[in-house]
């Protein structure tokens, strides 16, 4: 939901408002955006499920040091793409509205390692050979390098496994 400035109405990172957005504004209604929906609600419930597990209140979950300095980070790198879209964690007081956030963060990671992966497609047969497809080449080598092929086939062998239906 990073492609809809709050000016226009937009969710950030709530990939569930995001598909109400398209649907309400842009007339985008698919079978595709329903099940993704469907998913990422899927996603956010098993993440809030599982912080009630570990923190008894919301405030439990926004005094996390370890969350919080995840989520400095994430906001930092998030930047150069989003700018003035990110919000300022320092500033919010209300710890409800932090928890929903992490919620919205980690079910959207979760979307995306997933059905974002799989909707993109399975690149896999492409990038078997570094002399054909390379993450990376050397200044001036017309092939990626050994080091390369055996790195991207590491990559390739976690993440580009067809997901279950």
């Amino acid at each position: 939901g990073m492609e809809v400035p709050p000016s226009e109405g937009g969710p950030f990172l709530n990939r569930s408002k995001y598909y109400e957005y398209l649907k309400n504004n842009k007339g985008i209604d698919t079978e595709y955006t329903r099940q993704a929906d469907r998913l990422y609600k899927i996603f956010k419930k098993f993440v809030l499920d599982y912080m009630d597990c570990y923190y008894p209140t919301a405030a439990d979950v926004a005094a996390d040091k370890e969350l919080q300095a995840m989520f400095v980070q994430f906001l930092h790198q998030s930047e150069m793409a989003v700018g003035k879209m990110l919000p300022d964690l320092r500033t919010i007081k209300d710890p409800n509205i932090i928890k929903e956030f992490y919620a919205d963060a980690m079910a959207s990671f979760m979307w995306v390692v997933s059905a974002g992966h799989e909707q993109t497609g399975n690149i896999a047969p492409y990038v078997q050979d570094a002399s054909f497809c390379a993450f990376k080449w050397a200044p001036g080598a017309l092939v990626g390098s050994k080091d390369t092929a055996l790195l991207q086939a590491l990559l390739m062998s976690f993440t580009s496994q067809s997901m279950p239906m």
